[in-house]
């Protein structure tokens, strides 16, 4: 995933839900209590692609992250 990549996904939308929050780094630098500043979540997010939650899904402009299953199927559907 580039810089990029990561703008666009999360453009409009808050990043917090789709984070990772199990993961070691998330834990480590203290997240939970409060995230650093997109440039800085973003070079992480780079660094350590695992700090997003699973599955990443995109067809065409539309991303799910994470294993939502309303969205899947919404996504599916709209063909």
């Amino acid at each position: 995933m580039t810089q990029e990549e990561l703008t666009a996904i999360f453009a409009d939308e808050a990043i917090a839900p789709f984070l990772n929050t199990r993961h070691a780094t998330f834990k480590e630098r203290g997240w939970a209590a409060q995230l650093p500043a997109q440039d800085e979540l973003y070079q992480a997010i780079l660094a350590e692609p695992n700090l997003l939650r699973r599955p990443i899904i995109r067809k065409g402009e539309q991303v799910v992250i994470g294993f939502d299953q309303e969205k899947l199927q919404q996504l599916l559907i709209n063909d």
